[in-house]
């Protein structure tokens, strides 16, 4: 049971494009720029600011001034968000069971089991959409 790397990179690139959006009221970072920064190997950059274009949280521009910037502001957007943007569907935990056995109750045990998993992950969800990036740094 693991999710990746990926969604704390990406909340890593999300507030580092704020800062620099704050500090230097910047155009454009590139997917260089924000590697070398926050020492994510470009690929991955690259990778994840696909994900986070497909989910409208960045806008990317190609050319000597392109890069990535912010379409909303980090009190917009929630750890919920970026996990999902990330981890596209992908379930907390691989359920699966091809039990050869026969138990009377085997059934509800495993209905049980699967429910209480799904419920945990609903939880954490749940925690997920009540943090706002902005709440990450006041």
């Amino acid at each position: 049971m693991a999710y990746s790397n990926a969604t704390f990179q990406a909340v890593s690139i999300l507030l580092y494009i704020h800062f620099k959006n704050e500090e230097e009221e910047y155009d454009y970072l590139s997917n260089r720029t924000i590697s070398e920064m926050l020492g994510i190997p470009v690929p991955t950059v690259v990778k994840i600011m696909g994900k986070l274009v497909a989910a409208d949280m960045i806008e990317t521009k190609e050319g000597v001034r392109g890069g990535s910037i912010l379409l909303r502001p980090i009190s917009e957007i929630s750890m919920l968000d970026v996990f999902k943007a990330i981890e596209q569907g992908k379930p907390l935990f691989k359920i699966q069971h091809n039990f050869k056995i026969e138990y009377d109750g085997l059934e509800d045990i495993i209905n049980k089991g699967t429910s209480c998993l799904l419920n945990a992950e609903r939880e954490m969800q749940n925690a997920l959409r009540k943090v706002k990036l902005s709440s990450l740094i006041s």
